[in-house]
C-alpha cells in the first residue's frame, strides 16, 4: 500500500506543478521549509522494499520492517540534502547585523554645512542606497566627499570624513 500511495503522489506531483519544489513551511512566520519529495520517495521505497522482502524472500515481518527502514532512509536523506542545497543556494536573507550601518563607507550626494542636513549614498548588498546626514557644528560636507558612518540616530547618520578617519589609524 505504501509503495502505490507513494508512486501515485510522485507522479501526480509532476502533473499539478509542485514537482521537486513542493514543500511545507515550518516555524514561526513561515521561516524554513521541509521538501515533501524526500518523504514521499522514502515511503515509496519503504513500501516497495517491504513488499519484495516479505513476498519473495520469506523474511519475517519485524526483520523486513527494520531492513526496509534502513534502505528507505538512504535515498530520502540523499534527496533531502540535494534539495536543501538547491533551494538555499541563492538565499540572501539579511541578518540583524546587516542593518547596522556603523562603519559603512559612502559619499556625500547632497552637501551639508554647519548643522544642516544632507544626503550620502552607499552600497549595501549590491544595491545603491541613501541616508540623510547632518553636519556637526563647524563641519562642512561637500558633494563627493567620502565619509564613514559612525552611528545612525533617528534615521540620520552621524559621519566623519574618510580621510580624517584613516589619518587617525
Amino acid at each position: 500500500m505504501c509503495f502505490w500511495a507513494g508512486l501515485v503522489l510522485i507522479v501526480s506531483s509532476g502533473f499539478h506543478g509542485h514537482g521537486l519544489t513542493g514543500h511545507r513551511h515550518t516555524g514561526a512566520g513561515g521561516h524554513g521549509f521541509v521538501p515533501l519529495l524526500p518523504l514521499i520517495v522514502s515511503v515509496t521505497v519503504w513500501g516497495g522494499t517491504g513488499y519484495v522482502l516479505v513476498r519473495f524472500s520469506g523474511m519475517n515481518l519485524p526483520s523486513a520492517i527494520l531492513i526496509c527502514t534502513v534502505i528507505a532512509l538512504l535515498p530520502g536523506c540523499l534527496l533531502y540534502a540535494v534539495l536543501i542545497r538547491m533551494m538555499t543556494r541563492y538565499d540572501s536573507s539579511m541578518n540583524e547585523s546587516d542593518y547596522d550601518l556603523a562603519g559603512q563607507l559612502g559619499y556625500i550626494s547632497i552637501a551639508a554645512e554647519d548643522g544642516t542636513a544632507g544626503e550620502m549614498k552607499y552600497v549595501l548588498h549590491g544595491t545603491m542606497r541613501s541616508i540623510g546626514v547632518r553636519a556637526e557644528a563647524g563641519q562642512e560636507l561637500a558633494k563627493g566627499d567620502r565619509v564613514i558612518i559612525l552611528k545612525v540616530v533617528k534615521g540620520m547618520a552621524e559621519v566623519t570624513l574618510f580621510e580624517r578617519e584613516t589619518a587617525q589609524l
